[in-house]
């Protein structure tokens, strides 16, 4: 079958200044194609294909062939361009590059591609050319055929994302392939998705409440449960250490020689270290040795009587330990079952020593900088997020108090609450014992209060964010993804078990492409080092994403060298990227911000900043720079080549 003419460049004689050909002909068949070629010959055509050394050029008419080119990695798909067949021998095509090659614009490749498939010009056949040119994929007829039929499977679904997913070998299925267009679109969001979620949550309980109050007590009830079923935060935590709580002792407050207090971490810690000694004195002056102050503690602090059990329960556990706990065993006479005991220690026995004073300073120094540069501070709080404070505006606060007194709570919570200083945990967990015995009426107006689901929501938002703190703790993230899934999943399936499944049919919707998220984002951690981290900030929550950069190579060369970058999206500093290389102690940081005000604030407290770093025992230097592009988890991170690894390696003090 001959060739068209316009893609033969004719060779003229050497009289005319052309190219002599010599006198070996062959001829070719490649699928529906057949080509007679002569050595010297030059022809042209646009690349459809690229693998190695072999490079496929269209000609136009459903025709096209594959020669071999030495530089054949220099072109492109969608490239116009003429070559020399440079030799024939062993049935081979030798190509080389001949005279100037150019570019066609997109829509004269794509046209030409379709054309040259024999196929209609149709949206959906335009778009899946164009993808596979974005992709680097063949666009010969049969490159496209394929590309048409994979992509009808999911008709739902945008081709690029189908497209995509072929080329980087990951598992295609209706659930993956949406969950990965959403991240394409940069709409997958754990953090916004939960508003949407908790957002259904409030309608779901305004409906009930107002509609069919004879189901206020047992949906509040278990919903309550469920908000409930996650281990209290750091700074919830810290909070109850701090204060006393209605019921309980005084927790007693021990000083070393010098005068200064002891903290009952460091008590434990030490009393953990056979042979360690330590002169104690109460408040009074009294000399106290450490099995004594460990047994007060325990008997003022039900949270740290876990604890200390827990601590006893080691073989290798030191007498000061083992004597502690026989002493205030046998000083408490108690009917707590044994249930009761296994959850606090599970809720407390992750605890863990975390904060040391140099980060503590350097945290401190940054908050210092912040509140000197002039920034309102206006949207400051004085509440953690887990407080009613947090939650409630002071008239919302005055509303849901006065609300309160119909319902039978205690005089000292009501307080609490009004002040805004009760924690979400100690109001429901105080109104779940009670919302059994409510009248169907006092049940329904509780659930449709707004306050009332604002604190439901602020609890749920609670469970499924971490506090930069909270992540320098080893396993937090993967302690936070198993809570997301577990009450996603109980939302997703909650009407079904308590309404019905017809109901509600939008939270049960959010709750599953939320699960689907956390799947997806499982898959992706097979190969690819990449981590969304909701997080929860003095003032706000925080969108962050967390991509390991680091190429299985460069670790082999260099396995003390890590790159990443952290994507924060912030309410008061704006979009904000940091590219952090690590070289053993060698720190670098590169900030990229949008916002005019942020790069001003961070080129002020560089050096302050940079100080704090290196008084950690890094050598950092840091610079800032206008933000021109956002990281891109496709292009920028999924098509690069996989990091290798396990993401919970990896620590990063999001404070400094």
């Amino acid at each position: 079958m001959a060739i068209a003419g316009s893609n033969l460049i004719q060779n003229n004689g050497p009289g005319s200044g052309g190219v002599q050909q010599s006198g070996r002909v062959k001829t070719y068949r490649q699928g529906s194609t057949t080509l007679s070629l002569q050595e010297g010959q030059t022809i042209k055509g646009v690349v459809s294909d690229v693998h190695g050394q072999k490079i496929t050029l269209d000609m136009g008419d459903g025709k096209s062939f594959t020669g071999e080119l030495e530089d054949a990695g220099m072109y492109s798909i969608g490239q116009k361009a003429g070559f020399k067949v440079e030799s024939l021998e062993d049935n081979r095509i030798i190509l080389k590059a001949f005279g100037d090659n150019y570019l066609l614009g997109m829509d004269d490749t794509v046209d030409e591609a379709l054309e040259a498939a024999l196929l209609p010009k149709s949206d959906r056949n335009i778009d899946i050319v164009q993808s596979l040119l974005e992709n680097g994929r063949s666009i010969s007829k049969e490159s496209i055929m394929n590309a048409i039929r994979l992509t009808s499977k999911f008709p739902d679904v945008g081709v690029n994302a189908v497209i995509t997913m072929d080329r980087l070998g990951m598992k295609m299925t209706e659930e993956s392939v949406r969950q990965f267009e959403q991240y394409q679109n940069r709409s997958h969001q754990l953090l916004y998705k939960m508003d949407a979620l908790t957002d259904g949550i409030s309608d779901m309980l305004s409906s009930i409440g107002e509609k069919v109050p004879r189901l206020a007590s047992q949906v509040g009830t278990e919903l309550i449960r469920l908000a409930l079923d996650a281990d209290p935060s750091l700074e919830e935590t810290a909070l109850l250490h701090e204060r006393t709580l209605p019921g309980e002792s005084e927790i007693p407050t021990f000083f070393d020689a010098a005068g200064k207090p002891v903290p009952s971490d460091t008590l434990l810690r030490l009393a953990g270290e056979e042979g360690a000694e330590l002169a104690l004195t109460d408040a009074d002056g009294n000399p106290v040795n450490i099995s004594e102050a460990l047994k007060k503690l325990g008997e003022a602090s039900p949270e740290f009587a876990a604890r200390l059990s827990e601590a006893a329960q080691d073989e290798k556990a030191p007498s000061a330990i083992t004597d502690a706990e026989s002493m205030l065993f046998a000083s408490q006479a108690t009917d707590e079952t044994e249930a009761q005991a296994e959850q606090q220690t599970s809720a407390f026995g992750r605890m863990r020593e975390m904060f040391n004073s140099i980060t503590d300073s350097a945290a401190g120094a940054i908050r210092n900088a912040v509140t000197s540069s002039g920034i309102s501070n206006d949207f400051r709080t004085p509440f953690i997020h887990e407080q009613i404070g947090y939650s409630l505006s002071p008239d919302e606060r005055a509303s849901f108090s006065e609300l309160l007194r119909e319902y039978p709570v205690s005089d000292e919570l009501k307080k609490a609450v009004s002040e805004g200083t009760a924690t979400t945990r100690e109001l429901l967990g105080e109104l779940q014992k009670q919302l059994p015995g409510l009248s169907d009426e006092l049940a329904g107006k509780l659930i449709s209060n707004k306050s009332f689901q604002h604190i439901i929501k602020s609890q749920f938002m609670t469970n499924w964010t971490l506090s930069p703190d909270e992540m320098k703790e080893d396993g937090a993230m993967q302690k936070v993804y198993e809570k997301m899934n577990t009450q996603f999943g109980a939302l997703e399936h909650f009407s079904e078990t308590t309404l019905g499944k017809d109901l509600f049919h939008n939270m049960s919707e959010t709750a599953r492409d939320m699960n689907q998220n956390l799947d997806f984002m499982k898959m992706m951690n097979d190969t690819f080092q990449y981590m969304q981290l909701p997080i929860k900030l003095q003032n706000q929550n925080a969108h962050g994403d967390l991509y390991v950069m680091t190429r299985k190579e460069a670790l082999k060369k260099n396995p003390n060298k890590l790159k990443a970058v952290l994507h924060l999206e912030l309410e008061h500093l704006g979009t904000l990227d940091i590219h952090i290389t690590k070289e053993n102690t060698a720190v670098t940081a590169a900030f990229y911000t949008d916002n005019k005000s942020t790069e001003g604030l961070f080129r002020k407290n560089m050096d302050m900043l940079k100080d704090a770093i290196n008084e950690q025992g890094f050598a950092f230097q840091g610079t800032m720079n206008p933000k021109e592009k956002d990281v891109d988890v496709v292009k920028d991170f999924l098509a690069a080549e996989a990091p290798v690894g396990d993401m919970k390696r990896y620590s990063f003090d999001l404070r400094a």
